[in-house]
């Protein structure tokens, strides 16, 4: 039972690699450029799986095969999902009738949507005038809130890992978490709650 594999395992597991996230580009009809990660995937989860393989039952290949499958078929329903949750449609596709006189006429989403909702409700998605005005006033109540103190913390954590975050801010870790605390608390009395 290897607990690693050697450069020449992975050598001679390449072309298994390749010929399973091809198949799997396939189908999840994912761009090409997309194939590393996908290859990388799948190599992460055969060292996870790697504990599990028993020479005695079958070839590295065979194991390998089999965990890149599945790895593949994963990630085909991941893709499957994401596609289903953006709503995609074609400017062709009908939405409705503009209710003239006759009453049969029928509009595109071309026709429909104004280029102000910009980009995103071209795509399908959607765009609530009034959602984003809401956020962006929680946003501006958000930052009043947050004191001139804190506010280089909270670029760093938007823009970083936690802990690089709490090292660009120059403060030890007790103090950066407890600083985040406070903050946490400020923006929760203001009325503003966590959006996850």
């Amino acid at each position: 039972m290897p607990a690693s594999l050697t450069l020449a395992d992975l050598h001679r597991l390449r072309p298994i690699l390749r010929r399973e996230s091809l198949r799997t580009l396939r189908l999840a009809r994912l761009p090409g450029h997309d194939r590393e990660d996908i290859e990388q995937e799948m190599v992460l989860d055969l060292l996870a799986r790697l504990g599990a393989f028993e020479p005695e039952r079958g070839s590295l290949e065979a194991f390998a095969t089999v965990c890149f499958r599945h790895r593949g078929y994963r990630l085909v329903q991941q893709a499957q999902r994401d596609r289903r949750r953006q709503h995609l449609t074609g400017f062709d596709e009908v939405v409705g009738s503009d209710g003239g006189a006759c009453g049969d006429e029928t509009l595109t989403l071309a026709e429909v949507l104004p280029e102000a909702a910009g980009l995103g409700a071209w795509w399908g998605q959607p765009s609530d005038a009034v959602a984003a005005l809401e956020r962006r006033l929680d946003l501006d109540r958000a930052a009043s809130i947050i004191s001139p103190r804190d506010r280089p913390l909270c670029a760093a954590l938007s823009a970083a890992a936690p802990a690089i975050a709490i090292a660009a801010a120059g403060a030890s870790r007790a103090t950066a978490y407890r600083r985040i605390a406070e903050m946490r608390l400020r923006l929760l009395a203001a009325g503003i709650a966590a959006a996850a």
